[in-house]
């Protein structure tokens, strides 16, 4: 019976132990979400940021939309200082979203727009225009990293980017 008990307390503390916080699971070469979360209070608070919180929202992209709301409060995000680094970070995790980012679900800007136009809702459109080109960017950014072949061709003498999806 006592045998019985302790293979059932180890078994049960085994599984315990297997059933980590999702937040902290790291696929292979990335950061988890935790580390993204760090990373997003480290620059927000210190507004200053540095080659690993960069290589760190490089690699996360739509994840980072999710650590900001996550991280940050709506006042947090609102002051004109906020902007810029929330706006800054979301640039910074669609740089390279191609070669970047392992995670293909997160090339998608899905949550980064609902973020921006959050962003632009409350802070009463006065940072439309920064908040509008940040949005440009990162959606061709994005449309470059959903081609499976890219190239150019020329049509009467202008270049046209061709992209075909894979």
């Amino acid at each position: 019976m006592r045998v019985r008990c302790l293979l059932m307390f180890v078994l049960l503390g085994s599984l315990a132990a297997a059933a980590q916080d999702w937040q902290a699971c790291k696929p292979e070469g990335d950061y988890s979400f935790n580390d993204v979360k760090a990373a997003v209070h480290r620059v927000t608070s210190s507004q200053m940021y540095s080659g690993w919180d960069e290589k760190t929202f490089n690699r996360s992209g739509d994840l980072v939309a999710v650590a900001v709301l996550k991280t940050l409060d709506d006042c947090e995000m609102a002051s004109p200082e906020g902007v810029k680094f929330v706006l800054l970070i979301v640039q910074m995790a669609f740089e390279c979203p191609q070669s970047c980012i392992k995670v293909t679900d997160d090339r998608r800007p899905r949550m980064t727009l609902l973020l921006l136009q959050h962003l632009n809702e409350i802070t009463g459109g006065t940072m439309q225009t920064d908040i509008e080109e940040v949005k440009q960017f990162i959606l061709q950014q994005a449309s470059k990293a959903n081609c499976q072949m890219e190239g150019i061709i020329y049509e009467n003498g202008a270049p046209i980017r061709v992209c075909t999806k894979g």
